[in-house]
């Protein structure tokens, strides 16, 4: 992995997109190793809820509700230590200071259970604000959208995450929107096109299995994203480049 440092500065949302796909390619095998093992348990579990059948069927679409939990959960901690991993990494990265991907885990572990409770409080305000006001959602999007990179970059609490991400937030809003939006844009295009195609195979097990692979090779490109957001943030409210040109120098 490179380790030389992109530019810290002030980035529009397009800038903030392809300085994420520049760092992913720097070093993307790490990227879908870290992916790939945080996403293949649930895959795993997702086989085994599935069983041996391999074509659609009622019975198959017919979750039951302990199946449904277990799956919800598997999501719950894969996406979060997912999201923890990639951002401990891309960050460093990002700073100039290439980070071993075992390393990467094993911070990601110490701050799980925080990561965890902060993504499912955040989610809990996304719901809150949707059945109130879909406006109110976008603003608990743009609101609390670096609590995972606080919570890795700046060890912080959960609720004093929240705080500091709103915080950073502040006079952002629409740009914090617009480019949360382009990125999920640009992964949406090309992942329903593969999922449409993998459902014409019929088969349950393939559509699964070709379902996990997109995300697994995507969804690094968001926790990147989110991990420039907070340092365009700091950029812009604190000086944060200023003052690490000062520690440079």
């Amino acid at each position: 992995m490179a380790d030389t440092p992109l530019p810290l500065r002030p980035r529009s949302a397009t800038e903030i997109v392809d300085a994420a796909f520049q760092l992913y390619r720097r070093d993307p095998l790490s990227y879908l190793l870290v992916s790939a093992l945080c996403y293949a348990p649930l895959l795993v579990l997702q086989l085994v809820i599935l069983g041996p059948a391999s074509q659609l069927s009622s019975e198959l679409l017919t979750q039951t509700i302990s199946s449904t939990f277990v799956l919800a959960f598997g999501y719950w901690v894969s996406l979060s230590l997912m999201s923890a991993v990639i951002i401990r990494l891309s960050s460093e990265d990002y700073l100039g200071r290439p980070l071993e991907p075992a390393v990467a885990v094993r911070d990601a572990l110490k701050q799980l259970p925080a990561v965890m409770v902060g993504l499912l409080l955040k989610y809990i305000l996304l719901i809150v604000g949707f059945l109130l006001f879909i406006v109110g959602m976008l603003y608990m999007i743009a609101r609390y959208f670096a609590v995972t990179p606080c919570i890795m970059i700046e060890d912080r609490g959960v609720f004093t995450a929240f705080g500091r991400s709103a915080v950073l937030s502040r006079g952002h809003k629409l740009h914090i929107l617009f480019t949360s939006f382009l990125a999920f844009l640009i992964f949406a295009v090309i992942y329903f096109a593969v999922v449409i195609l993998a459902a014409a195979t019929g088969s349950l097990v393939v559509s699964t299995v070709v379902t996990v692979a997109v995300s697994i090779i995507g969804y690094p490109l968001f926790a990147i994203t989110e991990m420039l957001l907070y340092y365009d943030a700091r950029v812009r409210n604190e000086g944060f480049d200023i003052e690490m040109m000062a520690e440079g120098l």
